[in-house]
């Protein structure tokens, strides 16, 4: 959706600074209508100046953000984060890494959770049924071309359970829980830095062009059910999805883990319906194409393990 590009000085710069990664609007004209569509550029560009200082998640600095609204142009100079490894979702977390994700999710979370602050951010999307009738409208439209590119690579028990959730995406979006917070909405390994120190895992969030306020257990689902071949998921996922809630408890967040175990079987399903939106909007890659393949695989068998259309039928 976007590019981005390390760029070195020949001399040290400010604070010693040798780089800096510097992100700009995309080169391929079906990206930046995406980007038009989505609002993405204006959404990554506000929330670093305008969010981000109310959050405790921890991203690479902002050295500068520009965005024009009228030309939908922007300009994000951010800190390098050289000695990091970047996550692959194809390959998958270990569970060190899926754990330190989960406190940087709890750092997102937990500070506007259920805030009435969340309205004063007038730009920021916030779920309910009526904004959530572009989205379905879109899946209805583009279904059929994802069903169609993928049907070689997902299994035809995948592309049914997309045909059902499609029909009924309306009762979908219906059964959300009504508690919000900032979520980033695309928390995938690919948007997150890893450096290790001693065994430990430490993590600098980014990429947070899809912001919203949605239910905070929409990106643990969506975390979990990408972060992991199947039979992986089976076995961490009870126990990723207690330390989140164990976490949120202890910030003072009062909620069970039946609760955030239920909200976290409905709300996988935002990785399927990410698949399918993302891999017809954006440009086409053999990477993005593997990706989305193996995010349609895994959230899909998610849904059917977790029996999830029964929490929508």
């Amino acid at each position: 959706m976007a590019e981005s590009y390390r760029v070195k000085f020949l001399q040290e710069f400010g604070e010693k600074i040798e780089s800096v990664v510097v992100k700009v609007p995309s080169q391929n004209e079906n990206s930046r209508a995406a980007s038009r569509a989505t609002r993405c550029y204006e959404l990554e560009t506000s929330f670093y100046s305008s969010i981000k200082n109310d959050l405790k998640v921890d991203t690479p600095k902002c050295l500068h953000v520009w965005y024009d609204s009228q030309y939908d142009d922007f300009v994000l100079v951010l800190e390098d984060i050289k000695n990091a490894t970047q996550g692959d979702q194809i390959s998958g977390a270990t569970i060190e890494q899926a754990q330190s994700a989960i406190i940087q999710l709890v750092n997102l979370h937990t500070p506007l959770w259920g805030s009435d602050r969340l309205e004063q951010f007038e730009w920021l999307p916030k779920h309910s049924v009526n904004n959530s009738k572009g989205t379905g409208q879109l899946l209805q439209t583009k279904f059929s071309s994802f069903a169609e590119r993928f049907s070689n690579h997902v299994s035809d028990e995948i592309i049914s359970l997309g045909e059902r959730l499609v029909s009924k995406i309306d009762r979908y979006f219906a059964a959300y829980p009504k508690v919000l917070t900032v979520a980033h909405r695309d928390f995938r390994l690919d948007n997150l830095l890893f450096t290790q120190n001693e065994g430990k895992f430490s993590v600098k969030v980014v990429d947070w062009q899809t912001v919203g306020a949605m239910p905070g257990a929409s990106d643990l689902g969506y975390f979990v059910g990408a972060s992991f071949t199947v039979e992986k998921r089976r076995e961490y996922e009870q126990t990723i999805v207690r330390d989140y809630c164990d976490r949120l408890n202890a910030e003072k967040i009062g909620v069970s883990f039946n609760e955030i175990w239920a909200q976290y079987r409905l709300l996988g399903t935002t990785g399927y319906i990410m698949a399918i939106v993302a891999s017809v909007l954006v440009k086409q890659t053999d990477r993005g194409d593997a990706m989305f393949a193996a995010m349609a695989t895994r959230h899909g068998q998610q849904m059917l393990d977790l029996e999830t259309e029964k929490l929508f039928a």
